[in-house]
């Protein structure tokens, strides 16, 4: 049989990626673009880390797996629900698939993993688990994996205090090392034990790295003395990186079929922000609660904490019955905009069907049209969710979903702190953040059925899976939507192995557990905020 190794680079970008390998930074990178494949992977909207990494192991877009954020939408509700996890993944993973088909898998820290769904072959789960709570499948593999750490958790704090900034992010830095290296360890220790077909596996480091220290991986002669300081950290955990592909495309021998892939790119932090709620206001919209801030801060100073959540609530800082839409932030460029509709909201006021349409229309053309005071255009484009999405989840998708320029951002927990506002932009300044996501993110295929190409053309993070498949001789289920990358195939090997798609057996897909405790939630929401994808 065949071995695919699916290598996951949490947030890897050919814009730092080739040029290091080209200056010998990268050794072991650089070797597989030199004999295989290499290009832009497209990202899903948003480029996020839950949604893409279940796009890229299912071959569909959100609307065809169900998850859209770190939190589960609120289409019939005012606030965020709950943090998402394994059991929103409503469609078979790639591991799924092959272990039907009587591959053996192995599957570490691909997010969402936990709550765990068993496979053939076993589970290391992903950030999203409990301290405490079991994270392997099956449980004995946790005595195998050695001095094993899910994920590093980013200093409180870390880029508020110039002071401790270099204490604090250097010892980060040397922490993501060491995970690192130990993440490559405990993966040779179990293949080595427990022989595979198919292995995934993520690194989430250059994703840490370059949301904290992005400004110093560009040019080094402009850093200063703790700037190079830092860079230094920077490249040990980068050539620790490299290493560990190294090491298991070694392991797994010539003739493995090896996929290095990234949920989505980087880019420096936006230069503003756009208050979408304060652009809904003005252009009648939305409408706030009179004195909603000054009751607020009265509540929290007079009123028990329970109490005090009260204020925070929807329907105490805007009036229902006058607004018909508010928007949320999902990701960096990523804004989720709900239309207040009646047959949705215990409070809605749209009607269904003709208004519906036209305020959705009112946003479209108003958020597209906005151009700040240089004349430039503020949103690439809005979407509406049937237009962007398929599937049978695309009803669970906000209204409309805007994505913004690079040069702006969405700020969390808009609706409140754009409506102090008086204007519709400000600065960005979210967790000390100097790097985001962007859409383009990254993919190499190297191993005997590919081409040396070199550098190639695009392809969206859904082709993944039916590729690994492919390459696996599994037939490919016909919910996946992407092509596989024939283009980096070799004709022979074509010819010898043309696709096959299954026979449609529908999603059966075997249920995983909820949160065990709102506690279990609320640890991994805490670790999240960490990390900077929650308020």
């Amino acid at each position: 049989m065949p071995k695919v190794l699916v290598i996951g680079l949490d947030g890897a970008t050919w814009q730092l990626f080739r040029p290091w390998a080209s200056a010998g930074r990268l050794p072991r990178l650089a070797a597989l673009m030199q004999r295989g494949t290499w290009g832009p992977l497209r990202s899903t909207i948003p480029p996020l880390t839950l949604p893409a990494w279940s796009s890229l192991m299912t071959g569909r877009n959100p609307g065809g797996h169900g998850i859209y954020a770190f939190w589960r939408l609120g289409t019939h509700r005012y606030e965020p629900g709950p943090i998402a996890n394994a059991s929103d993944l409503r469609a078979p993973t790639i591991f799924d698939v092959a272990g039907r088909a009587d591959r053996r898998v192995g599957v570490v820290n691909v997010p969402p993993s936990y709550p765990i769904r068993p496979v053939n072959g076993f589970v290391v789960s992903c950030m999203l688990t409990p301290p405490g709570e079991r994270f392997t499948d099956p449980p004995e593999v946790a005595s195998e994996l050695g001095d094993y750490q899910i994920d590093v958790r980013a200093p409180d704090g870390l880029r508020n205090d110039p002071k401790v900034f270099a204490e604090k992010g250097l010892g980060f830095l040397e922490a993501l090392r060491l995970q690192t290296r130990r993440r490559a360890d405990a993966v040779l220790r179990l293949t080595e034990r427990r022989p595979i077909d198919l292995l995934g596996v993520v690194f989430y480091a250059p994703d840490r790295i370059q949301h904290f220290f992005w400004e110093f991986l560009g040019d080094e002669a402009r850093l200063d003395e703790q700037g190079r300081s830092i860079r230094a950290a920077c490249d040990a955990v980068y050539r620790e990186l490299d290493a560990a592909v190294g090491r298991l495309v070694d392991a797994a021998g010539p003739d493995a079929t090896v996929l290095v892939a990234s949920d989505h790119g980087f880019t420096s932090k936006p230069a503003r922000s756009i208050r979408i709620n304060r652009w809904l206001a003005d252009n009648g919209l939305l409408q706030a609660r009179p004195l909603w801030q000054l009751r607020r801060k009265i509540a929290k100073r007079a009123f028990p904490s329970g109490w005090r959540a009260r204020y925070d609530r929807f329907e105490a800082t805007v009036n229902p019955a006058r607004t018909q839409a508010w928007a949320d932030r999902i990701e960096t460029t990523t804004a989720a905009i709900w239309v207040h509709a009646k047959d949705r909201y215990p409070l809605g006021c749209v009607s269904p069907g003709a208004e519906y349409e036209a305020v959705r229309t009112q946003i479209v053309e108003g958020l597209q049209a906005l151009r700040d005071e240089q004349g430039l255009p503020v949103f690439r484009r809005v979407y509406r969710r049937e237009d962007l999405y398929r599937g049978p989840f695309v009803e669970n998708a906000p209204d409309l979903i805007g994505v913004s320029t690079e040069r702006y951002g969405l700020v969390y927990g808009s609706l409140r702190r754009d409506l102090r506002a008086r204007g519709l932009f400000g600065p960005w300044h979210e967790l000390g953040y100097t790097g985001t996501h962007s859409p383009e993110g990254l993919y190499l295929l190297a191993g005997p059925p590919v081409r040396a190409l070199g550098e190639h053309r695009e392809y969206p993070i859904e082709s993944i899976a039916p590729t690994a498949l492919h390459l696996l001789d599994v037939p490919i289920p016909p919910q996946m939507e992407a092509p596989v990358i024939t283009s980096a195939l070799d004709e022979g090997y074509l010819r010898e192995h043309p696709i096959r798609v299954a026979e449609d057996t529908g999603d059966d897909v075997a249920a995983a557990p909820d949160w065990k405790s709102q506690e279990d939630e609320a640890k991994i929401a805490d670790h999240l905020r960490a990390l900077g994808y929650l308020e």
